[in-house]
């Protein structure tokens, strides 16, 4: 039965990334834990590198070209999900709608890849069930 793991990470947008990284792995002491280029949606790379201190895990995310957002900086809480399918179709009986019909997956994200999925909680807060393989 697929499983929820509590947090996976904070998905942060960043202007500048090698800074943002200098800054997490010099002042606060954060390891850079994995780093990738993958496409967006709009075919252009998108840069991110994955800052770990203890339990807490940054997603930092560099777009080349940065969306107009409402979001903030801050983009989404994931949740570490063992068997997303699962807790898809479970979380989808009990009302949650999903931003995407698909669940996610690239190879490029961590070692042996990842997948996900985005949904809204009440207050419109952005959320993400996401699985590293």
């Amino acid at each position: 039965m697929g499983e929820m793991k509590g947090l996976a990470h904070v998905g942060v947008f960043v202007s500048d990334l090698e800074r943002t990284k200098a800054f997490y792995r010099d002042v606060l002491e954060f390891d850079i834990t994995w780093e990738c280029t993958i496409d967006g949606d709009d075919g252009k790379p998108v840069d991110i590198a994955f800052a770990q201190n203890g339990s807490v895990i940054l997603e930092l995310v560099k777009f080349a070209e940065p969306p107009k957002r409402e979001d903030g900086t801050v983009d989404h809480i994931a949740i570490a999900v063992e068997d997303i399918e699962e807790v898809k179709q479970r979380l989808e009986a009990r009302g949650v709608a999903f931003e995407t019909k698909e669940i996610v997956y690239n190879p490029l994200v961590f070692p042996q890849g990842s997948k996900w999925i985005l949904f809204r909680g009440p207050d419109n807060e952005h959320l993400e069930l996401t699985e590293v393989l």
